[in-house]
């Protein structure tokens, strides 16, 4: 083998090393960059674990508060209704109250009555009781409504039970009360049931009104 070819072949044996050399080195790099994606897609995973689990227990809290004030509305909810129910069913307490007192003079009067009262006695405790009836009624805003005989008959106050034929009244003037009236507040609660006048028409004063 001659000098010249012992050279060639050291330079190509130089140039193969150098170039595994480089791809030693080129691969050794990749690695790195290998390892350093892995590491950040890691990092980016914790990450989401991470806000992931964050997310988790903010809803769990925001259905726990969200349950909360539902059960809480309910509750108000039920509070209330059974509040006006109490309100409603107790309104008239106070009117009761006065009504007991009533009620227990009643009861006293009768209680007397095996005692050998006189009547007098007796029409007197009722005319008591009465007024301590009607003083009451007035108290809540109840008020008779005023009629007698030979009042016009008045509809929004009136309710016609009967006609009469009274030579001495009007025609549509009331003859009879037959059941008085009562207003609550001016409000009408119950007319005042009467007997209306309807004198009949003789056949003259018919004619007479024909031709007029």
């Amino acid at each position: 083998m001659t000098n010249k070819q012992e050279e060639f072949d050291e330079k190509e044996k130089f140039e193969d090393e150098e170039v595994h050399g480089e791809n030693l080195d080129n691969g050794k790099e990749d690695d790195k960059e290998n390892e350093t994606d892995s590491s950040e897609q890691k990092e980016e995973v914790e990450i989401l674990k991470k806000d992931k689990k964050e997310l988790e227990e903010k809803l769990k809290e925001a259905n726990d508060k969200v349950l909360r004030i539902s059960a809480d509305t309910d509750n108000y909810r039920k509070r209330l209704a059974k509040e006006s129910e109490d309100k409603v069913k107790f309104a008239n307490q106070s009117l009761i109250l006065d009504l007991l007192n009533v009620v227990d003079h009643l009861e006293m009067a009768l209680s007397h009555s095996d005692e050998n009262f006189s009547v007098d006695a007796l029409r007197q405790g009722v005319e008591l009781t009465l007024k301590q009836f009607k003083d009451i009624l007035s108290k809540y805003g109840v008020e008779e409504i005023k009629v007698e005989e030979g009042d016009k008959f008045d509809p929004n106050v009136h309710e016609a039970m009967m006609l009469d034929e009274r030579e001495d009244l009007e025609n549509n003037h009331i003859s009879m009360v037959m059941q008085k009236g009562y207003k609550l507040h001016d409000r009408v609660i119950r007319s005042s049931k009467v007997k209306v006048n309807k004198k009949k028409e003789n056949k003259k004063d018919k004619q007479e009104e024909n031709n007029e």
